[in-house]
């Protein structure tokens, strides 16, 4: 049986990779955008990269409390694909669209609404001016990212991710000319700084969302019915945000959990807030692929149920693992053997590259974990189970990373690489729970 076993998990492996590929790509060129920014930005000075650190900090709360939510997109078309039932994956897409345009406003308003308080978050007063129009200007960004992120979860979900690949591909390289544009200046525009940043990321995620959407209302994958402002849509956004706030809660408790470490950091001065925007930039680009592994592996998940397999469940995650696994100790040993050449990418202060470059090696050393707790939450959204991966996720950072972090770097003194041992000693703590409830829900 054990063989038999492994064998099988081996043959749901290729098919999971095939899927999962073009969707880390896609998830990289998303991240790519912000680490284009941090990059560009750590050429104008360490005062904007640490503005640029603030504002992400609050920024990421937001955004992917949003992504959380409109996976339940991703989970009832998969299902309803595996059924072969098409109108309810139309209606599953136009209640992300849908919901992804009125959340985005509201989102928007509120960073707006926050604005006047950023002083209280404790930062240095020069950090927090220069990070305030900036801060503005990406909230907005947040309808075009969460339409975007509908759509590709429509077309992932019937296993046809290459568009959204390439269409991601090709915002990234815009945003990346409008950031030598706004940024520093060029063709008669003026030099914008940090505000050019973001401004070049709306502008970018403005043409991505566009893009995908002209891609699906062109061709084959047009949904089979046309928007319909009736009962039968509001009842499936019902259904979307049922199965979908506890995901968007789950992915705010980490995200909130990884800003709140940036706010100790930034007690701690501007240059280990500039280090630490560093070092997260790095570890949430390599989160990417075994997100996009944990992405294919809730398609084939939700498919595999849908279609009523329930015998494919165990081997499609066995294999989901093994990829995660093997993706992040390539970046494991990159971040313990390469900490000093990458830090130094980003900014000239040595004393930011030294800093920058011991937190990679304790990045290095949660990879693993961390592709192993991102896997095991898209396995249980794939089961429609998102209420428990949330609680595993508010007790292994609220109750562990984030106190013992605070204890190390402020207490003990450690400073920012106490706060990162921390939220190494979480993630540990999510893969391990994370496995547990799987295989208990599989039995």
């Amino acid at each position: 049986m054990g063989m038999k076993f492994v064998r099988l998990a081996f043959q749901q492996l290729p098919p999971t990779l095939r899927l999962a590929v073009p969707i880390s790509a896609g998830h990289v060129g998303q991240m790519l955008m912000g680490v284009a920014d941090t990059i560009m930005v750590g050429h104008v000075g360490t005062l904007a990269l640490a503005a640029c650190a603030f504002a992400n900090n609050v920024f990421i709360a937001v955004a992917v409390t949003g992504f959380g939510v409109l996976t339940a997109v991703s989970v009832r078309v998969s299902h309803a694909h595996g059924s072969g039932c098409a109108s309810a994956m139309a209606r599953a897409f136009h209640a992300g669209c849908g919901l992804s345009v009125a959340g985005g406003v509201a989102a928007a308003l509120l960073m707006h609404a926050f604005y006047p308080l950023l002083h209280f978050l404790g930062q240095e007063p020069d950090v927090v001016e220069e990070a305030r129009s900036y801060f503005l200007i990406i909230g907005w960004s947040l309808i075009p990212a969460w339409v975007g992120s509908s759509a590709r979860n429509y077309l992932d979900a019937q296993s046809h991710p290459w568009p959204s690949f390439w269409i991601m591909l090709g915002g990234v390289i815009l945003n990346v000319l409008l950031n030598w544009l706004l940024i520093f200046g060029g063709f008669g525009l003026p030099a914008l700084g940090l505000f050019g940043a973001g401004l070049a990321t709306l502008l970018s995620r403005v043409a991505t969302a566009a893009a995908i959407l002209a891609f699906i209302y062109a061709g084959r994958w047009r949904p089979c019915e046309p928007l319909r402002f009736g009962s039968a849509w509001w009842s499936e956004q019902r259904a979307v945000l049922r199965l979908g706030i506890p995901a968007g809660l789950q992915l705010l408790c980490e995200a909130s959990a990884f800003s709140a470490a940036g706010m100790l950091v930034g007690l701690l001065g501007s240059v280990s807030l500039a280090a630490h925007q560093i070092a997260m930039s790095c570890a949430s680009t390599t989160f990417m692929f075994p997100l996009g592994i944990a992405t294919a592996a809730t398609v084939r998940v939700a498919q595999a149920s849908g279609a009523r397999r329930r015998d494919l469940l165990r081997p499609i995650a066995a294999g989901a693992w093994g990829g995660g696994i093997v993706t992040m100790m390539v970046f494991a040993v990159l971040f313990l053997f390469a900490s000093g050449p990458i830090a130094a990418i980003f900014t000239r202060d040595p004393e930011v590259v030294g800093l920058a470059a011991s937190l990679l090696v304790i990045a290095g050393v949660f990879q693993l974990a961390d592709g192993v707790q991102v896997v095991g939450s898209g396995l249980l959204r794939g089961l429609r189970d998102t209420r428990g991966p949330m609680l595993i996720t508010i007790a292994a950072y609220w109750l562990v990373a984030l106190p013992l972090g605070a204890w190390l770097a402020l207490g003990v003194g450690t400073g920012a690489r106490g706060i990162w041992f921390g939220l190494a000693l979480g993630l540990a703590v999510a893969s391990a729970l994370l496995v547990r409830r799987f295989v208990r829900r599989t039995a």
